[in-house]
């Protein structure tokens, strides 16, 4: 999708639209983050209005929210004011890092890789590898129509083992949506 059209829909919707965490993420928390890191530092990909990150945040997690978006991560700094959370959000391109670093325990994408095209897809990859620690997680929700299963295993395999953790249909997508959860190899 285009960055002005994420623009348009970050100004005209309501954020209370679209915030709340997702039922994916507190699964995921929930069964598998609290028996591997109880707490540590996390990033969340495209975070979008933060719902990802403050939820994070509110778990423990020591957090930062990146998105391409400025209207988009103004909602989130202050939807996060508003509860009282402390959380970074920064405006950045994922394909192109320029105010983002460091090694993170959990690093999270809710369908930022599979809505980009397959030349973006290759300097997100270039970006985001370092971000996550050895033995640290990259967690993905993505919709198979968008990143297949093959092409996760061969943008990631090299530097992840890689589990799927929960595939079901798409509700308002056509399409199976995966949730990945990959262990960085040391």
């Amino acid at each position: 999708m285009k960055k002005w059209l994420y623009e348009l829909i970050y100004r005209l919707v309501p954020v209370d639209w679209i915030f709340g965490p997702s039922s994916q993420l507190e699964h995921f928390v929930d069964t598998v983050i609290d028996d591997k890191i109880q707490s540590g530092s996390a990033i969340t990909l495209g975070c979008g209005v933060g719902r990802e990150t403050i939820y994070l945040a509110e778990r423990g997690f020591s957090v930062i929210g990146v998105d391409f978006s400025p209207t988009a991560i103004q909602k989130a700094r202050r939807r996060a004011k508003e509860k009282g959370i402390e959380v970074e959000f920064i405006v950045d391109d994922l394909t192109n890092l320029q105010h983002t670093s460091g090694n993170y325990d959990l690093v999270m994408d809710f369908g930022a890789l599979n809505d980009l095209s397959q030349a973006a897809r290759d300097l997100y990859m270039k970006n985001v590898l370092p971000l996550t620690k050895p033995g640290g997680y990259y967690v993905m929700f993505s919709f198979d129509r968008m990143l297949s299963p093959d092409e996760v295993t061969q943008r990631f395999g090299e530097h992840f083992l890689i589990e799927v953790l929960h595939k079901r249909p798409g509700n308002q997508f056509p399409g199976v949506l995966r949730l990945y959860c990959m262990t960085r190899k040391p």
